[in-house]
């Protein structure tokens, strides 16, 4: 008989379900624009990041996240362009989405502010098939809950999906405020009970300082605050640049009035002028502990570290007297 996988699905109230909370992650400072729309192009030059993460290892139902992006400047209009593909798996629920991104950036004395939006499609699936309730009947082919409220059948689901963001630069600071599933959508499923989720609106906050503590090193605080208006979550990280080749630190994750979610060790390096790759390994810290090995999160970014189209090309007018 197939295990209890179903986490989110346990909290089912009815027909109507509210969707699951944004995947939590470590490497948050690493992967901005991920996070927020109006990061694109701020890293000057393509740029392209692949994230792959597994949440408490060996717990039935665990969280599984993927994602690839990519964004560049877009100095022909004073900003950037980006996108990002990507799928979330908790039990026997996936999030599969993708979304294309535009920012504007104004160049100010004080810095660089971008405002950035996001529109994108979002499919959810549901394998009902694969749940087990306490008084349900699993012989054979048979699949039968007993209960009203879980599904017995496969759907799937679409939704419109937007994010906005802005952002701010300079020297020394970094920071964002950020909105997704900004459209907050309904996504009715096509299985034979026609459940319907409710996505909720995450909110972030987010900011990094720069200290120069000497040529060689360079140390990175940064705060992240994460809402869905209903629950408040705080992050706080610290990294460590040596040589602009090597790189460590330590996060503290998913701090809120209930629960202390996991501390983790984050590791990394510069393998040349164009690719870096990172480990994070979290330990978690709440009740989960007890059925888990920890989270492990890979991320390996690409910049190609060349200007793309300064702009427009000068008016070029030729004249044989000269």
């Amino acid at each position: 008989m197939l295990k209890v996988r179903v986490i989110l699905l346990l909290v089912l109230l009815g027909q109507l379900l509210y969707g699951q909370q944004a995947p939590q992650f470590t490497m948050n400072v690493m992967n901005k624009y991920n996070m927020n729309p109006a990061y694109g192009g701020m890293d000057a030059s393509l740029s392209v990041n692949a994230f792959v993460k597994t949440q408490w290892q060996q717990f039935p139902g665990q969280p599984r996240f993927q994602h690839i992006n990519a964004h560049m400047p877009l100095y022909i209009a004073n900003g950037g362009v980006g996108v990002k593909i990507y799928r979330d798996q908790i039990g026997v629920e996936q999030m599969l989405g993708a979304e294309f991104s535009f920012n504007y950036v104004l160049e100010t004395d004080l810095g660089l502010f971008s405002g950035g939006l996001g529109l994108g499609i979002n499919q959810l699936r549901i394998d009902g098939s694969l749940l087990r309730a306490p008084d349900g009947i699993y012989e054979g082919n048979t699949i039968e809950h007993n209960d009203p409220i879980l599904s017995s059948t496969r759907g799937s689901g679409l939704a419109p999906a937007m994010s906005l963001g802005v952002y701010f630069t300079n020297d020394f600071l970094e920071a964002g405020l950020s909105v997704d599933q900004a459209f907050a959508s309904a996504i009715t499923l096509n299985n034979q009970e026609e459940t319907s989720f409710q996505l909720k609106r995450n909110f972030y906050f987010f900011a990094e300082y720069s200290y120069q503590y000497n040529e060689a090193v360079e140390v990175l605080p940064a705060l992240l605050i994460k809402s869905d208006l209903v629950q408040t979550q705080i992050d706080l990280s610290a990294r460590v640049v040596y040589q602009d080749l090597y790189f460590g630190g330590l996060a503290f994750r998913g701090y809120s009035a209930n629960t202390i979610d996991a501390i983790g060790v984050i590791l990394g390096t510069r393998i040349s002028a164009n690719l870096s790759i990172a480990y994070a390994y979290d330990a978690t810290l709440s009740d989960i502990r007890l059925f888990s090995d920890g989270t492990h999160e890979l991320l390996v970014s690409y910049n190609l570290n060349k200007p793309l189209g300064q702009g427009r090309p000068e008016r070029i007018i030729y004249n044989p007297r000269f």
